[in-house]
């Protein structure tokens, strides 16, 4: 439960309800209770000042009783019955007694109501209200202890009824205030769902930054994680900047020693010319690697477009001497994007189609396009091509077939490391011009 926020939320509103709730039942029966001891007194007092304006005494001195208006008092069984005491005589009872008299003790103060629970020899208990009046002239006076019971069996299932009903409708309450705690801890909680799926969406390069489209209490959240991620390609930026000044900083003596090596290879002088081109080819696979690491450091959270930067490397390489016969085509749609910011598709691209110059005839063709899930962008040139069974060599590190060509066998190996780091496959095949097709395919969301 610790590490769940909805769990925490959805538990403490549990307690809280089910607290609340029993709380509430027990505050509801006392007052129902309390509201219904209320009604019950009030209605004893009624009937005893009704029964004490009905007793009398008569020329005698007997006490007679005028019947109460309600039939209850006069019906057996009933529930309501009254009894007045005289003295020690034998209590007089209503005629809807059906038990013993009630054993009752006389207020000690004349006209003060009491109301007690009394059980009756039966077992049943009954609400009692009593007083002591004073009736009859001055020569017949009297003092009259008088009581009205009313039996609670009803009273007391009325208010246990008042009680189930209370609770299950509580019960019910509860449950449906719990339903609506979930609901709300969804509902606050949904901006936590956003923010991740916007990571997500950072991650997989639909988009750089989080929105701003949180609630108040989340966007400071958001605004740290922006600038985090600010901080990060700045740094980002620092290191590719650095490393692509290295490269380009060795770029030079690598060529200028790749031309000592050929010119040693046409003086017969192989041996050195070999070992010439094996410190070279570390050097330059050193700089490839640390270039490579810069990369992997930070993956590119960008879609570049692939057009422009074919035609701005096309314009480039077709300006190099020797190279006027080649013809280019590029069947690319504007809006085809690879998973990589522009530095690397530049390189990327930059390694094919260089590779593709060096071996090509008279043509190289560049297509790009994306169904079902899917894109790929293929490289082809007309010249030689590769032999099934040597593609692995030249994805090697320094993997050449032919020495003669200028170059430190670096290109294709770095476009593999390239395209795995983003989540990219390189494929080697057979142009259907007969040269080599370089095929490069990526998932498309």
């Amino acid at each position: 439960m610790k590490s769940s926020l909805s769990l925490r939320l959805i538990w403490a509103a549990t307690v809280t309800t089910v607290l609340g709730l029993i709380a509430t039942a027990f505050v509801l029966n006392f007052l129902f209770r309390m509201y219904f001891e209320e009604r019950v007194n009030a209605e004893l007092e009624a009937y005893l000042l009704v029964l004490s304006a009905n007793v009398g005494v008569d020329a005698q001195g007997e006490v007679v009783v005028a019947p109460l208006a309600d039939p209850r008092f006069e019906q057996a069984l009933s529930g309501y019955f009254w009894q007045i005491q005289i003295d020690d005589d034998p209590p007089i009872l209503s005629p809807s007694f059906w038990a013993a008299p009630l054993a009752l003790d006389p207020p000690l103060t004349a006209g003060h109501i009491t109301y007690e629970n009394v059980t009756m020899g039966t077992g049943e208990t009954v609400a009692v209200a009593s007083w002591v009046i004073t009736t009859g002239a001055d020569d017949t006076r009297q003092k009259v202890f008088l009581a009205v019971a009313i039996d609670r069996t009803g009273l007391d299932a009325s208010v246990a009824g008042f009680f189930t009903n209370s609770a299950i409708a509580l019960t019910l309450l509860g449950a449906l205030l719990l339903m609506a705690s979930w609901v709300q801890v969804r509902l606050g909680l949904k901006p936590l769902d956003k923010v991740r799926a916007d990571l997500a969406r950072i991650r997989n390069s639909a988009t750089d930054r989080l929105s701003q489209d949180y609630p108040d209490e989340i966007l400071p959240l958001a605004d740290e994680v922006n600038q985090l991620l600010d901080t990060n390609d700045a740094t980002l930026a620092r290191v590719r900047a650095g490393a692509a000044n290295l490269a380009h900083g060795i770029k030079t003596p690598l060529t200028i020693i790749h031309g000592i090596e050929r010119k040693l290879r046409h003086a017969a002088q192989d041996v050195i010319a070999d070992e010439l081109h094996n410190e070279a080819a570390s050097i330059a696979y050193i700089v490839e690697r640390e270039l490579a690491r810069s990369r992997d450091s930070h993956q590119s959270k960008q879609r570049s477009a692939i057009l422009p930067i074919a035609k701005r490397l096309q314009d480039a390489l077709g300006r190099q001497p020797g190279v006027d016969h080649i013809s280019w085509k590029i069947d690319v749609a504007a809006q085809m994007r690879a998973p990589f910011d522009e530095f690397d598709l530049t390189e990327l691209l930059g390694n094919l189609f260089d590779n593709a110059v060096k071996w090509a005839d008279t043509q190289i063709t560049i297509r790009a396009a994306q169904s079902d899930g899917a894109a790929f962008l293929t490289v082809d040139d007309d010249g030689p091509g590769i032999p099934e069974a040597a593609r692995a060599t030249v994805l090697e590190r320094g993997g050449r077939l032919d020495a003669d060509k200028p170059g430190t066998g670096l290109g294709l190996s770095i476009v593999q490391d390239m395209a795995q780091s983003h989540g990219c496959t390189l494929v080697l095949g057979r142009a259907p011009m007969g040269g080599l097709r370089v095929t490069l395919n990526w998932p498309v969301a």
